[in-house]
């Protein structure tokens, strides 16, 4: 997409937190290999959990352990925890605040619509100062992306029109969330996402970070 096809700021845009606002990855690749090694006695490499960056963790460990059965809750509190015990590896990605301000200061909304769970957006919201018009977390929809759920509950509670909506993610299923949810979807490849698997996934645009987004968007 050229920027002469941005007519119009958005009414929304719609974040993906890990790896589009925060670079979270050491933390979550160190909590789920903890897991494995913990409650399965075994080893994961980085790119076996790639694979499902972007989806609830309850989906995720699914995915990973599929012998987990009952267990399964048991399983995300304790991934969870883990998580939260090495924040310490979480940094702020750059264009992270300036984006945020910027988009208000224009009377853009800004969501949060991430896989997270609540427990881990506050942490993140409360270690960064980070401000958002609504948050639509894991634990509040039924299913998570690649489904839309999360992107339209957003547009419905805003009262905004899909097609006036933006979505920034890290994630091949951001950006499948993000066009079935009839929505504009914009790559970042701050997280775990190579562009080719971008493309593959029909990302509208593609950019290496939200600084580059933002000098594409005229939000400066």
């Amino acid at each position: 997409m050229s920027k002469d096809m941005l007519e119009n700021y958005p009414k929304a845009i719609i974040f993906d937190l890990d790896g589009t606002l925060i670079d979270s990855i050491p933390a979550h690749l160190h909590a789920y290999k903890e897991l494995a090694m913990s409650e399965f006695g075994i080893q994961l490499n980085d790119e076996k959990i790639f694979e499902h960056f972007g989806k609830k963790s309850r989906d995720i460990i699914t995915a990973l352990f599929p012998l987990c059965g009952e267990n399964i809750d048991i399983l995300v509190e304790t991934k969870q925890r883990l998580y939260r015990q090495s924040f310490n590896r979480v940094k702020l990605l750059p264009g992270t605040k300036k984006v945020l301000r910027i988009a208000k200061e224009k009377a853009i909304k800004c969501a949060l619509g991430t896989s997270s769970s609540k427990k881990n957006v506050e942490v993140a919201i409360k270690e960064f100062g980070l401000e958002f018009d609504i948050i639509i977390a894991g634990e509040d929809i039924e299913v998570g992306k690649p489904n839309p759920e999360t992107f339209l509950t957003i547009a419905q509670r805003l009262e905004i029109s899909p097609d006036d909506c933006f979505v920034i993610g890290d994630a091949i299923y951001d950006m499948m969330a993000a066009k079935k949810a009839g929505m504009l979807a914009i790559g970042v490849l701050t997280g775990s996402t190579t562009r080719r698997q971008m493309e593959e996934a029909n990302a509208d645009v593609i950019f290496e970070n939200l600084l580059e987004f933002m000098e594409w968007a005229q939000l400066t």
